[in-house]
């Protein structure tokens, strides 16, 4: 579903600045896969996901979504591919419309151009509460009430919603719980677990999180200098613990784990 064969991305090339973000990033993501991914900081991960996304050319590599080669499409070509969630919640909803609203605009894109006031039908409504449902938060009987008057991770889970109503090709989730309390987090990630379990999603989540990580998903990745070090899936993923991943990250590259906020979360 996903394939990053050789990716490269380097800023400021030729200068004092120069960094390299992604050297020579290699990831293939099957069907329903439910990947996390940690690493360090100004470990590629973000810069990964961007690049998936299309928000800058990448130097070097091909990068294809669902079979299709979008290496060279910019991120609004991409758009009917992929569904995505950032980290701030007020990003991905508008607060001055109503939560059917939101997810009308949502539902329609990429459809045939309507006037906006076009009426929501019944069934599109009934719809809506079914979805919402799913995230056990009661917004299914507040679809009137306007965005701006939730909480942060009411919109958050909206947000999560609105970008998995046309079912993308890959869900990107870019530290979509990281501005929320722990309770409200937690909530946030079971109703993602919910939302990408019904409908067999393929997904990438950025975690800072590592207990995170390892409770979510089939399968975590860890990056770092712009690379994947380990991949692990399967039984071997179950069995983990911050413990133990903490140490297979030093085996394998020779240095301590450095983001404070994931060993923060041991």
């Amino acid at each position: 579903m996903l394939e990053l064969q050789n990716v490269c991305k380097t800023f400021n090339p030729g200068t004092i600045n120069e960094k390299v973000a992604l050297n020579g990033l290699n990831l293939t993501l099957n069907a329903g896969d439910f990947v996390t991914v940690i690493g360090g900081n100004g470990a590629g991960k973000s810069t990964m996901l961007n690049a998936v996304a299309g928000v800058w050319p990448i130097d070097e590599g091909k990068i294809t979504i669902g079979g299709v080669d979008v290496t060279g499409l910019p991120d609004y070509k991409r758009a009917s591919l992929i569904g995505r969630v950032f980290q701030d919640p007020m990003t991905g909803t508008a607060a001055t419309m109503q939560i059917e609203e939101n997810l009308a605009l949502a539902y329609r894109r990429g459809k045939p151009r309507l006037p906006f006031k076009t009426q929501i039908s019944k069934a599109e409504r009934e719809m809506y509460k079914e979805r919402l449902s799913i995230l056990d938060l009661g917004l299914e009987d507040r679809l009137t009430a306007k965005v701006g008057l939730l909480s942060g991770g009411q919109r958050q889970a909206l947000t999560l919603l609105m970008a998995t109503l046309q079912t993308p090709k890959i869900l990107l989730l870019d530290e979509h719980t990281a501005a929320l309390d722990p309770k409200t987090a937690e909530k946030v990630l079971n109703a993602t677990e919910k939302v990408v379990s019904k409908a067999g999603l393929t997904t990438m989540m950025i975690t800072h999180n590592m207990r995170d990580a390892i409770a979510h998903g089939n399968r975590l990745i860890m990056m770092s200098e712009g690379r994947i070090i380990l991949d692990i899936s399967g039984e071997e993923k179950k069995n983990l613990t911050v413990e133990t991943l903490l140490h297979k990250f030093e085996e394998v590259s020779g240095e301590e784990f450095d983001n404070d906020q994931a060993l923060l979360s041991k």
